[in-house]
């Protein structure tokens, strides 16, 4: 792979630093470049001497210092610049050693007051890893005295070494596909009654033949009252009312069949009726014997004995293939000696009734809502809105503003396992530098371009290049993870 570094040139004159003397004036850089060669970083820039005045028996210690985010510092060879007399004592080896004890001196130069005069800077200093954080940066520092870094100083201005691209590096949201909305359901259960043998729903109370008063307005009331509680919200909608009647396993398997899908589809179309709805929003199916919830009665039973606990529990377990098996079943509770006085004792009077039951689910789902509107409804009732429609919300707002975060911030709670929603919230953590966090969310972000641009960008940050190469090819061609590839090779 070709050499990888970048070449950042500032060509603004960069004032270094005043001196101690009023009157010495000062010095300055100028075309300062870091390049990163090799294994090597290469410092060049111009040290601009021309309003600097120094006195004969003066001189300043230049020294470029590369320092890091956590103390890390570098000395880079120093530039001397001498007064007359000082410059000729450096010559003829007659300095006292005190003045450039400390010192690796790579330039000497002698200031000729009153004239134009600069120095061109450069040296070579090893590659360390902690250079490439973007906030590595070198200063200028001069000692006016000659007694080394620590004292007699003066600190320049820190100028970044931007060696690694990454801050420059794009990052790129993925958009959501639109999917099919998200559905809160509310369920319930209601005993709604009929005569014995039919099928006709009754609203208001009615006397059967067999002179049984059936009176159902309670029971449908509860049905009723949850519908108009699930539309409660001015912003939803019903997506489809699912009914399901039960019966009990007292009467042949298949009559019991046809009278529980039938009084399902009785109620369902009352209740389609009565709320106005189109029939393919109200679903109906049954259960012709519950045996289910017969057997949580007698697990749950305290009033028989363990004997004839695990007896019925042998019955009701037994497998059962078809319709003739079931009517055996009750067959066997009904003649058999071990059931017999049980069955009409407790089963079938007080048992079997609470299992013939209605189960309802009304499903929710919003309405077709135009973005602004959706902006309410994630401040009061995210759980309705779908991944899609979160970001659609997030794109009212500027990229990276805390509106726009927050959002991104919702989608990632309410979606905490969908790839879409984790790459989003990562570039969102990225932008404002808990690349911690966008580290964890890439775990969940899939293998899309936009998650594989990313885990570029966050390995390109820690100076590991091959490794953010491997990510951008594997984004292919997203166009952010071109750019971003062209700016890691020369």
């Amino acid at each position: 792979m070709k050499h990888i570094y970048k070449l950042l040139i500032i060509t603004v004159l960069l004032p270094l630093a005043a001196l101690a003397a009023k009157e010495t004036g000062s010095l300055k850089t100028s075309n300062i470049k870091f390049n990163r060669i090799g294994s090597n970083v290469q410092l060049s820039a111009d040290l601009v001497l021309d309003s600097l005045r120094l006195g004969g028996n003066r001189q300043i210690y230049v020294t470029p210092v590369v320092e890091g985010p956590g103390g890390e510092n570098v000395a880079l060879p120093s530039v001397l610049v001498n007064g007359r007399n000082m410059h000729y004592a450096y010559l003829r080896g007659n300095m006292p050693k005190e003045k450039h004890s400390g010192y690796d001196i790579a330039y000497e130069v002698r200031r000729h007051n009153g004239r134009q005069q600069s120095l061109h800077y450069t040296a070579l200093t090893p590659m360390e890893a902690w250079m490439l954080d973007p906030s590595a940066a070198v200063r200028m520092v001069l000692d006016t005295c000659g007694c080394g870094r620590a004292a007699g100083s003066s600190v320049g201005t820190p100028t970044p070494l931007n060696l690694n691209p990454a801050p420059r590096m794009r990052l790129v949201y993925r958009t959501p596909e639109v999917t099919e909305q998200p559905v809160s359901v509310h369920e319930g259960r209601a005993r709604v009654q009929f005569e014995v043998d039919r099928t006709e729903l009754h609203d208001i109370p009615y006397t059967c033949r067999n002179g049984q008063r059936i009176d159902n307005r309670a029971q449908l009331k509860i049905i009723e009252d949850s519908v108009r509680y699930a539309l409660s919200d001015p912003n939803v909608e019903i997506a489809s009312i699912d009914i399901c009647g039960y019966a009990s396993p007292e009467s042949p398997y298949l009559h019991n069949e046809y009278l529980a899908t039938n009084r399902s589809r009785a109620l369902s179309e009352y209740i389609g009726r009565r709320f106005n709805l189109p029939t393919d929003k109200c679903t109906y199916s049954s259960v012709p014997e519950n045996w289910g919830e017969f057997r949580e009665m007698v697990e749950n039973a305290s009033d028989i004995t363990p004997v004839q606990r695990r007896e019925l529990l042998a019955l009701i377990d037994r497998p059962a293939y078809g319709p003739s098996d079931y009517d055996a079943k009750e067959k066997e509770l009904k003649t058999d000696p071990r059931f017999a006085q049980l069955y009409r004792g407790k089963i079938l009077p007080q048992w079997f009734p609470q299992l013939r039951c209605t189960k309802f689910a009304i499903n929710t789902r919003l309405k077709p809502l135009d973005d602004k509107k959706l902006d309410e409804v994630i401040r009061k009732t995210p759980e309705l809105m779908s991944l899609n429609q979160m970001f659609r919300v997030a794109r009212l707002y500027p990229e990276g503003s805390d509106q726009f975060n927050e959002v991104i911030g919702i989608a990632r709670q309410y979606y905490p396992e969908d790839p879409v929603a984790n790459i989003n919230a990562a570039v969102a953590a990225m932008h404002k530098g808990d690349f911690d966090a966008a580290a964890s969310m890439l775990g969940k972000a899939g293998n899309s371009p936009e998650a594989e641009n990313a885990r570029g960008v966050l390995a390109a940050r820690k100076g590991d290049f091959e490794t953010a190469l491997r990510h951008f090819e594997a984004a292919g061609n997203l166009p952010e993870a071109l750019k971003n590839k062209a700016l890691l090779i020369e």
